[in-house]
C-alpha cells in the first residue's frame, strides 16, 4: 500500500512537471519566422563544444559575420553570441557562460553598441538574449545586470510568469515548434539579402564627442580580464559600417582602455575599401549593418585577419569538426 502511495505521488509530480514544461514551451515566443535573433542564445548549446572562437556584440555582428566563411577559408570554428541592442554587460555574461560550457581559444568583442548610456534597458531585446540562456550563475548575473526597475527575476527564471498571457496570440506554429527546436541561424549568423544602398559615399562621423559610460567600460575590461585569467586571447574591434553614429573620440577611449591589457583595438570602418565592401550592394539599411553579401566580404577578410594575428587552431583536418560543420551547414 505504501509503495502504491509513493508511486502515485511520483506520478503526480512528473505529470505536473510535464504540464509546466509543455505550457512554457507553448507560451514562449518561438522566433522562427521573425525576430530570429531570439534563437541565437538557445541554439548555442548544441554546438558549444566545437566553438573555438566566440563573437559578442550587437546586431551588426550577427548580420555581418558568417561563421561558414571563417570555417571554409581558415578552418575557424566559431559562434556568434550577439543579440540586438546587446550592451557590454550582457556580452560579458555571454562570454562567462561560454567559458563555463567550453573554453574558447579566442573571444572577439565588438564595441559598436558601447556608445549607448549605462542605464540602457530594452526588455524585448534582453528577453531575446537571455530567455534561451540555460539557468546558471551567468544567467542570474546577466538578468541582475540587465533588467529594468519594473522587471522581476522570477519572470526570467520561470518565463511562464511573463508569457502566460500569450495565449491570446497563439498560432499553430507555437504548438508545432514547442518541442521541435527548428534551427534558424548558422552558428548565430542570420542571413539578410535586402539591399538599401548608401546615398552619401563619404563616411563622416556626426555623433556627439562624449565620455563613454563607466559601466560599459567596466564590463569591457571585465570581459578582457575574464578571458586573460582563463588563457583566452582577446580581439577588441568595431564592426565595419557606413553609419555616421560614431565618433573618433570613442575609438581613443576604447584603445586607451584595452592597451592596459596589451591588446590592440581596431575600428574596421577605416578599412572598408581594403575589405572590399560596396555599400551600394552590401547593406540592408543604408550602411548601419552589413547584409549577406557584405558579411561574405568581411568574413573572408576576417578569416585572414584572425589567422595572421591569433593562435586559433585550423580544424579542417579534425574529423569531428568536419562532420560537425558538414552537418551544420546542411541543416538550414
Amino acid at each position: 500500500m505504501r509503495t502504491k502511495r509513493v508511486l502515485t505521488v511520483i506520478f503526480k509530480i512528473v505529470l505536473i512537471v510535464l504540464m509546466y514544461e509543455t505550457l512554457t514551451r507553448i507560451m514562449m515566443p518561438k522566433y522562427i519566422f521573425e525576430n530570429q535573433d531570439g534563437r541565437i542564445t538557445r541554439e548555442y548549446y548544441s554546438s558549444a563544444k566545437y566553438d573555438d572562437v566566440i563573437f559578442v556584440g550587437s546586431s551588426t555582428v550577427f548580420s555581418g559575420i558568417d561563421p561558414a566563411i571563417l570555417w571554409n577559408d581558415a578552418g575557424i570554428s566559431s559562434y556568434i553570441r550577439a543579440n540586438a541592442s546587446q550592451p557590454m554587460w550582457i556580452s560579458y555574461y555571454m562570454v562567462e557562460d561560454a567559458v563555463r560550457c567550453h573554453k574558447p581559444e579566442l573571444v572577439c568583442i565588438d564595441t559598436t553598441f558601447i556608445k549607448y548610456e549605462d542605464d540602457y534597458v530594452e526588455e524585448p531585446s534582453t528577453r531575446k538574449a537571455l530567455d534561451g540562456m540555460r539557468l546558471s550563475p551567468s544567467k542570474i548575473g546577466a538578468v541582475n545586470a540587465s533588467m529594468g526597475e519594473d522587471e522581476k527575476m522570477i519572470e526570467y527564471i520561470i518565463p511562464l510568469f511573463r508569457f502566460h498571457t500569450r495565449w491570446k496570440e497563439l498560432t499553430w506554429n507555437d504548438i508545432r515548434y514547442a518541442w521541435y527546436n527548428k534551427k534558424v541561424t548558422l552558428n548565430g549568423f542570420i542571413e539578410d539579402d535586402e539591399i538599401d544602398p548608401v546615398t552619401e559615399p563619404e563616411l563622416i562621423y556626426t555623433a556627439e564627442a562624449k565620455e563613454l559610460g563607466p559601466r560599459n567600460m567596466e564590463y569591457l575590461c571585465r570581459t578582457i580580464e575574464l578571458c586573460q585569467e582563463n588563457g583566452i586571447e582577446v580581439m577588441v574591434f568595431k564592426m565595419p559600417s557606413h553609419s555616421s553614429n560614431w565618433n573618433a573620440v570613442y575609438d581613443e577611449q576604447i584603445a586607451e582602455a584595452v592597451s592596459r591589457y596589451k591588446i590592440d583595438y581596431i575600428n574596421f570602418d577605416g578599412l572598408n575599401d581594403e575589405i572590399g565592401i560596396d555599400y551600394s550592394t552590401d547593406t540592408p539599411d543604408a550602411g548601419s549593418h552589413l547584409n549577406s553579401s557584405g558579411a561574405y566580404r568581411f568574413s573572408a577578410y576576417l578569416a585572414d585577419y584572425i589567422t595572421e594575428r591569433f593562435d586559433v587552431t585550423d580544424r579542417r583536418n579534425d574529423e569531428q569538426y568536419v562532420k560537425y560543420w558538414n552537418r551544420n551547414t546542411n541543416s538550414l
